[in-house]
């Protein structure tokens, strides 16, 4: 199994829905049981190994980069921008950091557990990058702590799906997942939702998903938050 090399994690948001937390502090730093939401990401790759970490950032940054900086045994890039450009804009922005290997791709404001075999590790087992441009973790919506109500369910069917439970779907995008930075050539300038890209992908029959096997918190409200550290 040949160990991915390189994480993206995507930072840069203004985290509107967690006003007024985010008023003074970025959404990454904000605590979640008494921990910076970004700090359980940064702990799922360095116990994965990770080489190079990509961080995307722009809302107050200097707070992210300063504890960033603090990482000592991580070897971070920044990506900086100079407004948020969405999840496809910030990859497009972060393309000349990211090499031409595979990559993680991970939102920054996502938790979870693992259960057997960590997601990080199933995610490079099950890569094939003669077929895939993107791998994408899924999680049961019915398991879901903190979800919003979106269309990501629409990029996850049987076909495409490994392991396909229908006593688990719908599933949802669980914002985990492995991408070839080659799909960023002559993706578009400024801000654009990854979306695209994984419409790109799944037309040409290269998007894939991996149902999650744990738990799975998204801290994107103080709700969210709240109810993510009761479960915790």
């Amino acid at each position: 199994m040949k160990k991915i090399k390189t994480a993206m994690l995507l930072a840069a948001g203004y985290g509107t829905r967690l006003k007024p937390l985010t008023d003074r502090t970025p959404k990454p730093l904000v605590p979640v049981a008494d921990r910076p939401m970004i700090e359980y990401a940064l702990d799922k790759l360095r116990a994965y190994g990770i080489g190079q970490i990509v961080i995307n950032v722009s809302h107050l940054k200097e707070q992210l980069t300063d504890y960033l900086a603090r990482q000592k045994d991580l070897t971070v890039k920044i990506s900086e921008e100079s407004e948020p450009l969405e999840t496809g804009g910030g990859l497009k922005k972060a393309a000349p950091l990211l090499g031409d290997e595979p990559v993680f791709v991970i939102n920054s404001d996502i938790l979870w557990t693992d259960d057997g075999e960590t997601a990080l590790d199933r995610l490079t087992r099950h890569w094939d990058g003669a077929k895939m441009d993107f791998l994408l973790l899924a999680q049961s919506k019915s398991r879901a702590v903190g979800h919003d109500q979106g269309e990501d369910h629409l990029f996850i069917k049987p076909e495409n799906t490994i392991g396909w439970n229908a006593a688990d779907a719908p599933y949802i995008i669980a914002g985990i997942g492995i991408f070839h930075p080659r799909v960023l050539r002559g993706a578009p300038d400024g801000k654009f939702s990854v979306k695209i890209l994984w419409r790109r992908a799944m037309e040409q029959n290269r998007l894939f998903c991996l149902p999650h096997h744990g738990r799975w918190f998204q801290t994107g409200t103080i709700a969210d938050i709240r109810k993510t550290e009761e479960e915790l």
